[in-house]
């Protein structure tokens, strides 16, 4: 499995946190900052946070199986990053608890980047078509 086992546990769990919230009962649960980036967040931001989390499993899972796929796969999941990240930095931090909110997008946002860092620098080359 090696080192993409750890984008793959990311990404699954980004998964399950994306459909936890999708469920109002679930998402009630969570600190107030995440539920007012949650309750405002508009069907585009949704959209593309889909791409991000179901994109980054789907690429760590084409790269496990070494397939030249996951490079689109992983970049696509990088958009699907940074496009919700405005919404949830100007949502999140006008909320109480908001640094919470700053500190997991750094931390998503980072992820991404190095998951698709590793995908050109390091594993490009061992790629099957």
């Amino acid at each position: 499995m090696g080192d993409w086992s750890f984008g793959l546990i990311w990404n699954a769990l980004g998964c399950f946190n994306f459909i936890l919230q999708m469920d109002p009962g679930a998402a009630a649960d969570l600190p107030a900052a995440y539920q007012a980036v949650i309750a405002s967040r508009p069907g585009w931001v949704t959209a593309a946070l889909s791409i991000a989390v179901f994109g980054g499993l789907l690429g760590c899972v084409l790269m496990l199986l070494r397939r030249a796929t996951a490079r689109p796969a992983l970049f696509l999941s990088f958009v699907g990053v940074v496009l919700p990240m405005g919404h949830a930095l100007w949502v999140g931090t006008s909320a109480p608890g908001g640094v919470s909110v700053v500190i997991s997008t750094a931390m998503s946002l980072a992820v991404a980047v190095g998951l698709v860092w590793y995908m050109h620098s390091k594993a490009g080359v061992d790629l099957l078509i």
